[in-house]
């Protein structure tokens, strides 16, 4: 478990080689022909080795010269690579990559002279390795020597965008599964990370109300985030995230007036729920709805437990609920089937005969496509 510089040496065409300039990073200089040394001299002492990716043709030109430049700031190794001609290439680049890193290792990517496609490739090292390998990519830098001016060449901090990756992961994986674990862990001490919390742990948990007064906080938390140029990607990935929780928004949900919005929220949630393959918290959801349902028919406050206590009775005696409610009938029978699904989840199958998953998920989602018709 060590930090490492991985940095790139390029091959030069004939009569040529690469010409000196001064580096800066971070009010820091140091003038070189070589980028690498360049990182080595920042990082040197932090790092403990320096890796340098190199064709066979590089190698042969500029590798001594690069290895005399560092010989006595930090150790330096080769790391060979074909020189990606074809698909087959690319991949042996990958792999080469990949294996120098170590499991636990902390990198900083140097990708100023990367050619060709190497510099993307090297953005999918680091998030393979982070994975595979639970390295961590601590800084991702770039020589601009386009950027030369007065021979003093900026280097860029390109980290921000590594970043950006690992948001745009977590907030798809948040979108897919309802989980929001990462973008927790990613948002740090951020106002946001808590209201992400709460609302996975509402969501996952089947607690409406909580989801509703949670979804209205999520809206002001990212109102109130940075709108600079830098930030202007994540807010977009906050704003697609809001797209899709924000349906769930509701302040002040206990109050009896709210009633019919409360059971239009928990209609949205159920759908979600199917949506995410969540078919526990979906029936469960759907057998309250159906008791919130009759609740409300009897102008009763929904999170009244005497009301639901009586609105249960009601379904499993068949003693109609309203004499205003014409449809009691259809509400009895789902909520027969309903119970009957719920059952068959809560008892896990454990029976001879119980019915295979698949039967249960396309039992859940028939009896979950039934309850909107009931609220009118």
């Amino acid at each position: 478990m060590e930090k490492k510089a991985i940095s790139f040496l390029g091959y030069t065409r004939p009569g040529q080689s690469y010409r000196e300039t001064t580096y800066v990073y971070q009010n820091r200089e140091c003038t070189t022909a070589f980028m690498a040394e360049a990182t080595a001299r920042f990082f040197q002492s932090e790092i403990k080795e320096l890796l340098v990716v190199v064709t066979e043709e590089a190698y042969k030109q500029n590798f001594a010269d690069l290895e005399r430049a560092v010989a006595e700031v930090v150790p330096i190794r080769p790391i060979r690579i074909p020189s990606g001609r074809n698909e087959g290439e690319l991949w042996d680049i990958f792999a080469a990559i990949a294996n120098a890193i170590e499991p636990g290792d902390r990198i900083i990517f140097d990708i100023t002279n990367g050619f060709r496609s190497i510099p993307v490739l090297a953005l999918l090292v680091a998030s393979f390795v982070r994975v595979v390998r639970n390295a961590t990519l601590e800084r991702m830098i770039y020589g601009a020597y386009d950027a030369t001016a007065n021979n003093r060449t900026p280097i860029f901090d390109l980290t921000p965008l590594v970043t950006l990756l690992d948001w745009t992961s977590a907030t798809d994986a948040f979108l897919r599964y309802g989980r929001a674990d990462v973008l927790v862990k990613l948002a740090g001490n951020q106002g946001l990370a808590p209201t992400l919390r709460q609302l996975t742990d509402a969501l996952q948990t089947s607690r409406p109300a909580e989801v509703m007064k949670t979804a209205v906080e999520l809206e002001t938390a990212i109102n109130a985030g940075p709108k600079t140029v830098q930030q202007q990607p994540f807010t977009l990935l906050l704003e697609r995230i809001h797209q899709e929780y924000g349906v769930f928004g509701l302040s002040d949900p206990h109050q009896p007036a709210r009633a019919k919005e409360v059971l239009r929220k928990q209609l949205a949630m159920i759908k979600w729920y199917i949506e995410k393959g969540l078919y526990v918290q979906a029936i469960t959801s759907s057998r309250e709805w159906l008791v919130s349902l009759v609740v409300f028919y009897d102008n009763g406050d929904l999170f009244d437990k005497t009301a639901r206590n009586e609105a249960e009775e009601k379904l499993n005696s068949r003693v109609p609920a309203s004499n205003q409610q014409p449809e009691y009938e259809q509400i009895r029978d789902l909520w027969n089937e309903v119970r009957e699904v719920r059952n068959s989840l809560a008892h896990a199958g454990m029976s001879r005969n119980a019915p295979k998953s698949g039967t249960v998920i396309k039992k859940v989602r028939e009896t979950c496509s039934k309850l909107e018709h009931l609220l009118g």
